[in-house]
């Protein structure tokens, strides 16, 4: 059996599509699945078992649509589900055709599913059983699982080298901070960032912190140390670096938790298996992204917990993280 999932874009939602692969292949344990997504997405799905290839869309719809017919699968899961893919779903050639039930794609599969606004689980989240969902037309039923990201050895020697570039070594107590999100709008004001590290370098003064930014906000980095006090600029790693997605995660494998905004850094963290403090930015819902396999050790945190009806992110102020912070950092 040849069998086509389809996850157009956004890391956190190709991590988290990767969740129904391992499910597949103990239905199907001589399937072969194939990944369709854009390019630049793809680094998070290096090294998963249960991939046979993965496939990159194409400039034109035409050219995507005409490779994925010369493949011949069996079974397409659009968990895009947006009009292109559900195109390329109905036009593949599969005899069975699954996605999300919309009133505008619903003809083009055989199975259109029906979302659910009520989780399962309370360590799961919606994003998450969504896609369990679609499983369900395959007659698997619903279970707890989650996101993984899968290192290699010599990622993880490449990670050590990277550390010590920097005369650092996974014994020195490293703590890795998701310093910005990916838009102003998920970004954590900086002043308040600036006061959780004078907190956590109090608090752990043992521990170096590796702050992790996109290349576009390395003047808002140097902005932020010029509001960090003299004795946290000691703790922090001041010429860290990681070139991508990969060596990220490589070097976060060997940090003891990561803290900070929510996004694509959290989500790598949680899959690594390492503890994770999450801040979410007030217009994400926990309910969306708030999942974990470590819940006794995982903290995320809302403003709309500390204060009702919340107006943004100048409502969530450090001192309602703190509390919780000490007790994350005492555990892990």
């Amino acid at each position: 059996m040849k069998i086509l999932i389809i996850q157009k874009k956004f890391m956190g939602d190709v991590l988290v599509t990767s969740t129904i692969l391992p499910l597949l292949k103990n239905k199907y344990p001589d399937a072969e699945i194939s990944f369709l997504l854009e390019e630049k997405y793809a680094q998070i799905l290096i090294g998963n078992p249960y991939i046979h290839q993965v496939i990159f869309f194409k400039d034109s719809l035409k050219d995507t649509l005409s490779e994925i017919k010369a493949q011949k699968f069996d079974l397409v899961i659009d968990l895009y589900s947006k009009l292109e893919t559900a195109a390329i779903t109905f036009f593949s050639g599969a005899g069975t055709r699954i996605g999300f039930f919309k009133k505008y794609t619903r003809f083009f599969y055989n199975h259109p599913v029906k979302r659910d606004d009520q989780v399962k689980s309370k360590n799961t989240t919606l994003g998450i059983e969504h896609r369990l969902l679609l499983l369900e037309p395959l007659g698997i039923p619903f279970q707890e699982i989650f996101p993984k990201v899968y290192l290699t050895e010599e990622e993880i020697r490449n990670a050590h080298k990277v550390l010590a570039k920097s005369g650092l070594s996974e014994n020195d107590h490293l703590i890795m901070i998701s310093t910005f999100g990916s838009s102003e709008e998920k970004t954590y004001p900086i002043a308040y960032m600036a006061e959780l590290l004078n907190y956590i370098a109090a608090c752990k003064p043992a521990a170096k912190i590796l702050c992790n930014y996109l290349p576009s906000q390395k003047q808002l980095f140097k902005e932020l140390l010029t509001l960090i006090a003299a004795e946290t600029k000691k703790s922090v790693v001041q010429d860290f670096d990681t070139k991508d997605l990969r060596e990220f995660a490589a070097v976060t494998s060997l940090c003891k938790c990561l803290i900070g905004n929510e996004g694509g850094a959290t989500n790598v963290s949680k899959a690594l298996g390492i503890p994770t403090f999450t801040i979410f930015s007030p217009h994400i819902q926990l309910s969306d992204w708030a999942w974990s396999s470590r819940p006794e050790t995982d903290r995320f945190l809302h403003v709309a917990d500390f204060v009702k009806d919340s107006s943004g992110y100048q409502d969530f102020k450090p001192s309602f993280l703190k509390n919780e912070l000490e007790k994350f950092l005492e555990k892990t």
